[in-house]
C-alpha cells in the first residue's frame, strides 16, 4: 500500500515561558510505525519552518509518502505551502484516524506531565466540517450489488497483509476479540476502476441515513467534506436492504464507529481490489 501521512501541526494546551502556547507539529503513517514530534517556537510558526521539519521526516523515516492528509482548516495555508515546498502532495480529509487517536492519547498523557499545562482539549481535531449535499456516483461506477457483512475485531487486525489493490488499514484499538465489525462488500464487474476511484476520494465512513419514513440512503463521507450515494433504498421494494442498514448502524455503534468497506469482483476468491477500515467518530 502506497505510504500516507497524517500531519497536525497547532498550538497544544501547555504554556511555555513567556506564557504563550507552545506550538508542536506531529506526522505520523496510518499504523503509526513512524512518529514525528517537534516543538516549533512561535515566532517561528511558517511553512518554511514546516518544510524543513518534513524534508528531516522524509530522510529519518527512508521513505516519501504519496501524500499529507491534515484536518485542521485553520492552518490550511501555512500545511499547504510548507508541505509543497517539502515537495510532498496535501490532502485535507477527515481520514485522520492514526492522528486523531495520537492527539487523544498525547492530551490524555503526555501534556497533563508538562510544565505549564493548561486544561485539555476534549477534541483536540476539529470534528465540525462543511459538508456538501451528498451527491450521486458516477454511473460508470455504480456496483451491482452489495452485501451486508461483519468480520470478529481479532481478524481485522491483520488485515494490512490482505491481498488487495487499493485500500487502506489503521491500527485497531483494544476492541473485544469477539466483536463484530460490520462492513460492506460491493459486487462490480468493473471493481478495479471503482476502487481506484474510491481511494482518490478518501473514504471516510458508511452511513445508512434516512431521508424520509419509508426511504433511506447509503452514503459515503469521504475527504474534507465530500458525500457521495451508493444506493437509495425504498421500503416497498427494498425492506430487507433498509433492515440491513439499521442493523449496520447499531453494530458500528458498538464498534466505537469503526467499520469495513470492500470492493470486489468475485466475492468467493479471496482478494480485494479495493478494501478500507473505516471510523466515523
Amino acid at each position: 500500500m502506497a505510504v500516507i501521512w497524517e500531519l497536525d501541526f497547532y498550538s497544544r494546551p501547555v504554556l511555555d515561558e513567556n506564557q504563550k502556547r507552545i506550538w508542536e507539529l506531529l506526522v505520523c503513517n496510518s499504523d503509526r510505525s513512524f512518529e514525528w514530534v517537534q516543538q516549533c517556537p512561535a515566532a517561528e510558526v511558517n511553512s518554511t519552518w514546516l518544510a524543513n521539519e518534513l524534508s528531516a521526516a522524509i530522510e529519518a523515516s527512508g521513505k516519501t509518502p504519496q501524500k499529507v492528509r491534515f484536518l485542521r482548516a485553520a492552518m490550511s495555508n501555512i500545511i499547504t505551502r510548507g508541505c509543497k515546498q517539502a515537495g510532498l502532495s496535501p490532502q485535507a480529509s477527515r481520514h485522520v484516524f492514526a492522528l486523531e487517536s495520537w492527539l487523544q492519547e498525547r492530551m490524555q498523557s503526555v501534556y497533563p506531565q508538562m510544565s505549564g499545562f493548561q486544561i485539555a482539549d476534549p477534541q483536540p481535531l476539529p470534528l465540525q466540517v462543511e459538508k456538501l449535499q451528498p451527491q450521486p456516483l458516477p454511473d460508470a461506477l455504480i456496483g451491482d450489488r452489495w452485501l451486508s457483512v461483519s468480520l470478529p475485531a481479532n481478524d481485522l487486525t491483520s488485515a494490512a497483509a490482505w491481498s488487495m489493490d487499493f485500500g487502506e488499514v489503521f491500527t485497531m484499538p483494544q476492541l473485544e476479540p469477539d466483536l463484530a465489525i460490520p462492513g460492506l462488500i460491493i459486487v462490480s464487474a468493473r471493481a478495479l476502476p471503482l476502487a481506484a476511484w474510491m481511494s482518490g476520494v478518501d473514504p471516510v465512513f458508511l452511513r445508512f441515513e434516512s431521508n424520509a419514513i419509508d426511504r433511506m440512503q447509503l452514503l459515503l463521507d469521504a475527504g474534507a467534506g465530500d458525500r457521495w450515494i451508493l444506493t437509495n433504498l425504498q421500503a416497498a421494494k427494498d425492506g430487507k436492504s433498509i433492515a440491513e442498514g439499521k442493523a449496520f448502524e447499531t453494530a458500528k455503534q458498538r464498534a466505537q464507529g469503526i467499520h469495513f468497506l470492500a470492493i470486489q469482483k468475485d466475492p468467493e476468491i479471496e482478494h480485494f481490489e479495493g478494501f478500507w477500515l473505516l471510523k466515523e467518530s
